[in-house]
């Protein structure tokens, strides 16, 4: 696939996406998504093409345009000559601004995401998203303290996403500086752990486990 077509691709998908926002706005995520789409139309064929197993396969995309977004706006900024732990405060705060641009639609995704059924979706999200992050960051660990710097994040980051979608975003900085300065303090890895697990807010405990 050349570059054009595949620009033709992320545009189509991104269409999609612009007017699902609309929808969820209104109604929030359902099986019925992908017929109100036909109605605001967009061909069927699209849909089913770019998304096989429905309208949870649009859902993810719009998680992932989370990643993609984020790593677009870190081209354009220089992090190597930060210590890791500003490189993380950045990132999340940039994320966290990506958010807060739909922030309406992201807090009926995020509330759709802790229903039971979509624990899968919720848990895959939730990894991707630290990932992306710790990538970006620039870590290249490989061993054990590859999935603890991912779960702590992903306590961080929940811990965060608590504060985003109940306050304004000054709290949200406040937060991510509170935990990311109690962590450091923490010397044992199973403790940090440990830490962030007891203070995630209860209804995100499960994206921890």
């Amino acid at each position: 696939m050349n570059k054009t077509e595949n620009k033709n691709i992320n545009k189509k998908k991104e269409d999609i996406l612009k007017k699902a926002k609309k929808i969820v706005l209104i109604d929030g995520w359902s099986s019925e998504m992908f017929s109100k789409l036909q109605k605001q139309n967009i061909e069927k064929n699209d849909l089913f093409y770019f998304f096989p197993d429905g309208y949870k396969d649009l859902l993810e995309y719009a998680l992932q345009n989370i990643n993609e977004k984020l790593e677009n706006k870190l081209k354009k900024i220089n992090l190597i000559n930060f210590p890791i732990n500003k490189r993380i405060k950045k990132i999340l705060l940039l994320r966290f601004n990506i958010l807060n641009e739909d922030k309406e639609f992201y807090k009926k995704t995020f509330n759709h995401l802790l229903l039971p059924t979509n624990n899968k979706i919720s848990k895959k999200s939730l990894y991707n998203s630290v990932n992306t992050m710790w990538y970006l960051a620039g870590d290249n660990s490989t061993d054990f303290n590859f999935y603890t710097k991912r779960l702590i994040l992903s306590g961080v980051y929940t811990n965060a996403l608590f504060v985003f979608f109940s306050k304004e975003m000054k709290y949200v900085e406040e937060n991510i500086d509170k935990n990311l300065n109690r962590i450091s303090k923490i010397p044992k890895i199973k403790e940090r752990i440990s830490f962030i697990k007891d203070n995630a807010p209860k209804f995100l405990k499960s994206f921890l486990v």
